[in-house]
């Protein structure tokens, strides 16, 4: 199998893995226990936490700075997500007023989205912000639809279906200025999805003005049911416990998975320049050969290769007169995996794509799109052989 779906999950690293498993195995105590035991696998969980945050520093590899903040690990990043947005709860009080409001864009990922959905349903007023035709929502959109009584605005690093680069830090500064002018005495809690920019991108959130940030350790070659919530600012807690994690994810910590996770995200965060590079290599490729397909279509329209304003990891194509669904199954017939977007999002959802609709293209368009999303083991021939199935697939399919 030819796999080009890396935004759903990246295959792990065996290494990583068997030196996971084997800690867990010395390091068998409850980190929370008061003996020797727990004590030691304290201390590689905290050993974890601080890698991780190393791992989100600024600089270039070989100098890297500890990101300021805390780490909360958690079961990934849709849980990360849902602490933070469902952490505004507790400000809804009714006694004291009408509920808070939050404002999220309308291409974020279901993990934020759906809860977002969940706390207008309880009452809280919700703002959904479009992007622009090329999938990028705007800081002046985004200060534009804060109010005085804003408690949150979630806006995600990295679109997960069309791999546009959001403005944080504009977004950020614009919030600071908007919230002045309001007369507010701080800007809003200012949270990203960042699963898809961790090892991506770099991504410094406490440089971006981010109040927290959700990452997940399978889509950079950890294991599954691992993540994180990077802490740049107090948060309450809706799910109480065992206090475990500052009290903000109660439950007997995954020591195995987050020394893991802080493994993987520390080699990626190292190697990141040259895997950029490999990336923009195949996205050329990738582009060049689908400008020699009649009528395949680059997402957003108007993209070109090397645009430093996408990751060059993650492509939607659409093949106009073809349902996005039927070529990626065509493909998959022929050995090649590719997604119509987030895999989480597509089980059994037949509501069109909201992400690539919110851009203003045409559905018809947007039905027709597929994800291609690559890693570190994607080679040019990959790229090729998805090229030639892809046109034999669309011409023999095409209506």
């Amino acid at each position: 199998m030819i796999y080009l779906d890396w935004a759903s999950t990246s295959p792990p690293d065996e290494a990583i893995l068997q030196e996971s498993a084997a800690l867990a195995v010395r390091f068998f105590g409850n980190p929370s226990s008061r003996h020797g035991l727990g004590a030691e696998a304290s201390g590689r969980l905290e050993e974890a936490r601080a890698r991780l945050l190393r791992s989100l520093g600024g600089g270039r590899a070989a100098e890297l700075r500890p990101a300021q903040g805390r780490i909360v690990f958690t079961s990934g990043g849709s849980e990360a997500d849902a602490i933070a947005l469902l952490a505004m709860l507790r400000r809804k009080d009714t006694r004291r007023g009408p509920a808070p409001h939050i404002v999220v864009s309308a291409i974020e990922h279901s993990a934020v989205y759906e809860e977002a959905r969940l706390l207008e349903g309880m009452g809280m007023a919700v703002s959904y912000v479009n992007p622009g035709p090329d999938g990028i929502v705007s800081p002046g959109e985004v200060a534009s639809a804060l109010r005085k009584d804003t408690a949150l605005v979630a806006i995600m690093a990295v679109n997960n279906e069309t791999g546009a680069i959001q403005p944080l830090a504009g977004i950020g500064s614009a919030l600071r200025e908007a919230s002045a002018a309001l007369g507010r005495h701080e800007p809003p809690f200012f949270h990203s999805d960042a699963v898809q920019a961790l090892g991506k991108v770099s991504f410094d959130p406490e440089a971006l003005g981010l109040s927290s940030a959700a990452f997940s350790a399978h889509k950079l070659r950890g294991p599954r049911g691992t993540g994180a919530l990077w802490l740049g600012a107090k948060l309450e807690p809706l799910v109480l416990g065992g206090g475990q994690e500052e009290g903000l994810r109660p439950g007997t910590e995954n020591l195995q998975g987050d020394w893991a996770f802080s493994l993987a995200a520390e080699k990626s965060r190292t190697s990141l320049e040259a895997r950029r590079a490999h990336a923009r290599e195949l996205e050329a490729r990738l582009m060049a050969g689908l400008s020699s397909i009649e009528g395949a279509l680059a997402l957003p329209l108007g993209r070109a290769a090397g645009d430093e304003r996408y990751s060059p990891f993650i492509l939607s194509v659409a093949f106009p007169g073809l349902s996005g669904e039927v070529l990626a199954r065509a493909l998959s017939d022929a050995g090649i995996a590719v997604s119509t977007g987030a895999a989480c999002s597509s089980r059994g959802n037949k509501k069109g794509r909201r992400i690539l609709e919110a851009m203003g293209l045409r559905p018809d368009i947007a039905f027709s799109a597929i994800r291609v999303s690559t890693g570190d083991l994607t080679g040019e021939a990959d790229i090729d052989a998805f090229l030639e199935e892809a046109r034999s697939a669309y011409r023999k399919l095409k209506i």
